[in-house]
């Protein structure tokens, strides 16, 4: 019975593309921190509402609530990364039901694990990075991002953290846009190739 009464305050939706409306459900008493809507709005202004021929990255998963949009937009593939096994059920339930199956990776990993082991067979687009707060991931993330290569030559990379972080934002990383909101900052970069 509390989950049913919980239901709508665990409640998240698409807000653009082919899914636009599509509801996320996800159970509150998880340590989930879903992106919300208006971050979302925010970001997507950022990059263009349309993602056709995108290949995105999604860390940390949990929701797939920016994996998930950014496949409604149009990307031609999305790789999840979420170590919590039912989390990323979840996920893959919502691609089956859209026949989406051929166009996502998954993998349940923690994503620092992932990111030193994993050999990438191919550079992204766009790479989302939304770690959960508190537990100072985000800069190692970043400087694996960079260290790995694996932006293609116009990628951008999206990240999350506490604004009251003291963030060192690793030296090629150019901060194009960035939104500070309900104690969070959200923010929209690029790699700086150092010139040959």
């Amino acid at each position: 019975m509390n989950k049913m009464k919980n239901a709508k305050k665990g409640e998240l939706r698409i807000i653009g593309g082919k899914w636009k409306g599509k509801k996320i459900y996800f159970d509150l008493s998880k340590e989930l921190r879903p992106t919300p809507d208006r971050a979302k709005e925010i970001l997507f202004n950022w990059l263009g509402q349309d993602l056709s021929g995108a290949s995105c990255l999604d860390l940390f998963s949990g929701t797939g609530a920016l994996g998930l949009e950014a496949l409604s937009r149009g990307a031609k593939k999305v790789t999840f990364v979420e170590k919590n096994k039912e989390y990323l059920e979840r996920i893959i339930k919502i691609i089956k039901e859209k026949e989406e199956e051929n166009n996502v990776n998954f993998f349940c990993d923690e994503c620092l694990s992932w990111m030193k082991n994993y050999n990438f067979p191919e550079k992204f687009d766009l790479v989302f990075v939304d770690p959960p707060f508190k537990k100072n991931l985000i800069h190692q993330l970043l400087e694996d991002i960079i260290d790995k290569e694996i932006l293609s030559e116009s990628g951008r990379i999206y990240f999350e953290f506490e604004k009251e972080l003291d963030l060192k934002v690793p030296k090629p990383l150019n901060l194009l846009k960035i939104k500070n909101m309900g104690g969070k900052s959200y923010v929209l970069a690029e790699i700086i190739c150092p010139s040959s």
